[in-house]
């Protein structure tokens, strides 16, 4: 783990990084989960988000602290945070990598890679986060944490509106960067060289921000649970069942079957021919792929019941030459019931793409 500097700081109020209480919807807190600290665990905390939460930074800070304050309980952290994805891929995968590991606590962020996505969208994929935890028998108490980058002026009032209708509680972290930085006491470069990932300092004061209101949330005695039934959808339900299903398990003659590497759990399958070919059936109203990014990518034509949706560039294009996970969404509007997606590997790519390699991890399906 990275040495989180010790920092003393002139910050903003605590009130001020921590929601309020929206009239006629009980705030949410973690007394649930402080208890069964206190009674010995074991307990999982999750963490679902983008690359300043994969980061070695504020997440192991925080399952750090957690650990120093109740020794000898196992506190198991759960790392689900892939780099420049947001809340449309998180909600796909929020089963497959943090549900199925029975959390106790999640904290849930998204506001920087949500940032230029449209409002009903995030409104959508955000609830639907919400209703899958909270549709569970084991409901995990959750927390939005919200990051910052850039000019430190990231939208946070769609994640707020979202947890402002179900009552869960957040940590603004923009806050304090913002109070340090807009006023001149601390160059925001010094935090985070990029202006966008933080460096030790930087995630210093999220973490101490965070510690703060969980330090807070220990002091309290009276729990304030997620609701035993959900209530109707505010924005969207639409994504309650969203889902990631196997295809290394159903990879046609001629295509990779690649081992369990990274985020794809299950396998994986590529193809690196102009030609090649996949069919997937996949029952829902709505589809996209969780892929991988590739240098040496071009396009592929998807097709749905035989109707053409695309082609779509799976290459990083002109700027960047790494590979990385990525996701698409193909239709999300399809009519109820069993489809067929098929996936052919064009001919056409981008210039400074050397193959046609196509890396597919998953499907994305809802509905």
């Amino acid at each position: 783990m990275m040495r989180i500097a010790a920092v003393c700081l002139l910050v903003v109020p605590a009130h001020a990084c921590f929601a309020q209480a929206t009239p006629g919807v009980p705030k949410r807190n973690l007394v649930t989960f402080f208890s069964k600290c206190r009674t010995g665990g074991p307990v999982t905390v999750a963490y679902i988000g983008g690359s300043i939460t994969a980061a070695d930074g504020w997440r192991p800070f925080t399952t750090k602290w957690l650990q120093e304050q109740f020794k000898g309980v196992e506190i198991k952290e759960v790392n689900a945070a892939i780099g420049g994805t947001g809340s449309m891929l998180g909600v796909f995968r929020l089963q497959k990598h943090v549900l199925q590991y029975d959390p106790d606590l999640a904290f849930v962020e998204f506001a920087v890679n949500d940032n230029k996505v449209p409002d009903d969208s995030v409104h959508a994929t955000i609830e639907g986060i919400v209703r899958q935890c909270w549709a569970r028998e084991k409901k995990p108490d959750l927390v939005f944490t919200y990051t910052t980058a850039h000019k430190l002026d990231i939208p946070t009032n769609r994640h707020q509106d979202v947890a402002d209708a179900y009552g869960i509680p957040t940590v603004d972290f923009q806050k304090p960067i913002q109070a340090l930085c807009l006023s001149g006491l601390i160059d925001w470069e010094v935090l985070a060289a990029d202006r966008v990932h933080p460096g030790a300092w930087g995630h210093s004061i999220y973490a101490a921000t965070l510690a703060t209101y969980l330090k807070q949330q220990m002091a309290l005695t009276e729990a304030v649970p997620p609701p035993d039934t959900l209530p109707e959808p505010v924005y969207s339900g639409a994504y309650q069942t969203a889902r990631l299903e196997t295809v290394a398990d159903r990879a046609p003659e001629g295509w990779q079957v690649v081992e369990p590497a990274g985020m794809f759990r299950d396998g994986s399958i590529m193809a690196n021919e102009v030609g090649q070919s996949v069919e997937l059936k996949f029952t829902g109203t709505m589809v996209g792929l969780y892929y991988e990014i590739r240098k040496d990518a071009g396009f592929i034509l998807p097709e749905i019941d035989g109707k053409a949706y695309g082609p779509i560039d799976t290459s990083w294009g002109p700027t960047y030459k790494f590979n990385r996970q990525n996701s698409t969404m193909i239709a999300s509007d399809l009519t109820p019931g069993e489809h067929t997606l098929k996936l052919t590997v064009t001919d056409k790519k981008p210039e400074l793409s050397e193959g046609h390699e196509f890396h597919l991890g998953y499907l994305m399906v809802a509905g």
